[in-house]
């Protein structure tokens, strides 16, 4: 009731009442302390912390009737008489003493280092099956592998294929056993992770196959989707090759054929049964896959069996118009109209959508637990050549491997120097089937043109980058593996999955942005067995760096190739002149080019006049 008093005007009688309240009440304080001191002089307690108790009730005076404890400061006594500072140091050690035998202190005052948490990986991701990068001696024979079907043992044979790799010996029996169980039975997903050039195309080619062989009918059963049209033309090939004598069709769908033309290939209309799928192998790319699923009458994915991403993690990271999503609905909508009661249909409650058997494959597949969600695999296995721990930290989860036929090294020098270096491999060390990487265009063009300026017709050098369009890309590859070009300059659009026989060297012009760009870069060399060399060069800037990227993928310090200046100032006369002829060539060039776009922007101006003129001439026409 504190908060209703009201203060009203007090008479002098009322005033010397209260006076002799707190004159009474000071009194009796006083008492109490005297009291105490006895008590304070005994213990011998050095802690000075005040703490302010309350453990007198309050007293009906009101709330001027505070003991002397629960204040801070003493009170100062009515009759003048002050405290001395014995009291006052003993009323303070028997607070102390009340702390100490009431209360329990927790905890210290020093600070501790907390623990570092260790990163625990789900139990698939910690224990893989280790796959041997070794592949210079291989003991898996094919004609003793009874599980495979005898047309593929005879195609195998017939490409001269007499021993599977180490990653085919483990990743092709366990597909097909997991889909000899019944089909109530949901088979595992798989991830593969397997350096460059290892064979992991066979892996999914091979038991794919053998699964849809005996299926009655067309009908979209394989699914393999890749980032690039180069790669998807090659798996395709490797599809055919196989599917010989099998009854299977394989379709490739991607930017290389118009749509129309792609339509009529895999679906044909009849009267009676409407739209007939005539494929049961599709390779395609993200992109073109969705325009099929939006645009193709007919097309259905009802009926699919395998789903097979291969470069896993590039898709990953650049999902192309979200083609997994649009996938999935696909499947759903096809499984609702198909299903007119699904909650009371077995078929409806495994629905096809979790009957798809997810085949990941990729040389940099990452381990991260969250990407690897997106997927949605079903009780996944994982093949790994990197072998992981079971509590590992967060570099070995970042690891990748090279093959053990390669042969990594690194050049440090300066930015006037690097053109000289990068002579020297094919002038003093005779270097042939060589692909040199650089980070753009532009600079891929201009490095050919010196290449070829400064050998004088000894090399034969050629560009291949987005510059150019997939015809001429095509051809220089071809011209590459039959020898008819020594040295290919490119961008990293080769450098995923491009399969590239007899290719000796890869040369880095300039270094890789990170640690993925790198091991698909050297993975171009030392495939199938062989053996391969890889040199990047970089500026002295550039060391940390480049260490760093290396480290970041669990990488070891490659050993660095030393050069004699002597040798490089020998090339400097033969340099300067060419430099000289590179830049008139490619001012010319751009010469050229600027000259055309005139004619093309004057030629675009003349038209329209034309057009109008016809325009005119029809509208006097007089109409019937």
């Amino acid at each position: 009731m504190d908060l209703f008093v009201i203060n009203r005007y007090k008479e002098n009688n009322e005033k010397d009442d209260l006076i002799n309240q707190e004159t009474l009440h000071l009194q009796r304080l006083k008492q109490k302390i005297e009291e105490r001191k006895k008590t304070h002089r005994k213990s011998q307690i050095n802690n000075d912390v005040i703490v302010i108790k309350n453990d007198e009730p309050l007293t009906d005076s009101g709330p001027q009737d505070i003991p002397a404890e629960n204040k801070v400061f003493e009170p100062e006594l009515k009759s003048g008489e002050e405290k001395s500072n014995n009291e006052i140091i003993a009323s303070n050690k028997k607070k102390s003493e009340k702390v100490a035998t009431e209360f329990k202190v927790l905890g210290t005052t020093d600070f501790e280092k907390k623990s570092k948490v260790e990163r625990v990986l789900p139990y698939w991701l910690s224990h893989a099956y280790s796959v041997s990068k070794n592949l210079q001696t291989l003991t898996c024979k094919v004609e003793d592998q009874s599980w495979l079907h005898n047309t593929l043992l005879t195609t195998l044979a017939s490409e001269g294929v007499t021993h599977l790799f180490p990653v085919q010996e483990q990743v092709i029996p366990f597909i097909i056993q997991q889909h000899q169980h019944p089909e109530l039975l949901r088979p595992h997903d798989i991830c593969v992770s397997a350096p460059t050039g290892s064979g992991k195309t066979l892996s999914f080619v091979l038991p794919i196959i053998q699964v849809l062989m005996n299926q009655i009918g067309h009908h979209i059963r394989a699914l393999v989707v890749l980032p690039v049209q180069e790669l998807a033309i090659q798996v395709a090939q490797v599809f055919k090759k196989y599917c010989t004598n099998t009854g299977l069709r394989v379709q490739l769908l991607s930017g290389s054929t118009p749509l129309q033309k792609e339509q009529q290939q895999i679906m044909r209309f009849t009267e009676t049964l409407k739209w007939i799928c005539e494929i049961d192998i599709i390779v395609c790319t993200a992109g073109r896959l969705v325009e099929h699923l939006q645009n193709t009458e007919g097309f259905s994915l009802k009926n699919l069996k395998f789903l097979v991403i291969d470069e896993a993690d590039r898709i990953m990271d650049n999902i192309q118009n979200d083609w997994l999503y649009h996938m999935e609905k696909h499947i759903k909508m096809e499984n609702h109209t198909s299903n007119k009661v699904p909650h009371l249909n077995w078929v409806g409650l495994n629905s096809q959508t979790s009957s798809v058997h997810k085949l990941l494959f990729s040389a940099t597949l990452s381990p991260d637990p969250e990407l690897l969600e997106e997927w949605g695999l079903f009780q996944p296995k994982l093949f790994s050549a990197v072998p992981i721990q079971d509590h590992p930290d967060s570099n070995v989860s970042k690891k990748y491997t090279t093959p053990d036929e390669l042969q990594e090294q690194y050049v440090v020098c300066s930015a006037e120097e690097k053109p000289l270096i990068f002579y020297y491999f094919f002038a003093e060390l005779k270097w042939d089937k060589t692909l040199c990487f650089t980070n753009s265009s532009q600079s891929a063009h201009r490095l050919t043109v010196l290449l070829n300026i400064w050998s004088k017709g000894n090399l034969k050098v050629a560009e291949l980058s987005a510059a150019l369009d997939r015809t001429s890309r095509e051809l220089v590859l071809r011209k590459f593996k039959q020898s008819e070009i020594n040295v290919i300059i490119c961008t990293d659009a080769l450098a995923r999955g491009i399969d590239i026989p007899d290719c000796n060297y890869v040369i880095s012009y300039d270094p890789p942005r990170n640690i993925k760009t790198y091991v698909h870069r050297v993975g171009r060399t030392g495939r199938a067995g062989r053996i391969g060399n890889a040199v990047t060069i970089i500026v002295h800037n550039q060391v940390q760096m480049f260490k760093d990227i290396l480290q970041s993928g669990g990488k070891s310090d490659i050993p660095q190739l030393e050069m004699q200046k002597e040798i490089l100032q020998d090339l400097m006369p033969g340099y300067q002149t060419a430099i000289r002829e590179t830049k008139q060539s490619i001012d010319n060039e751009i010469h050229e080019k600027v000259k055309k776009s005139k004619e093309l922007k004057r030629m675009s101006k003349s038209k329209p006049r034309k057009r109008k003129h016809n325009e005119n001439k029809s509208l006097n026409v007089p109409m019937e």
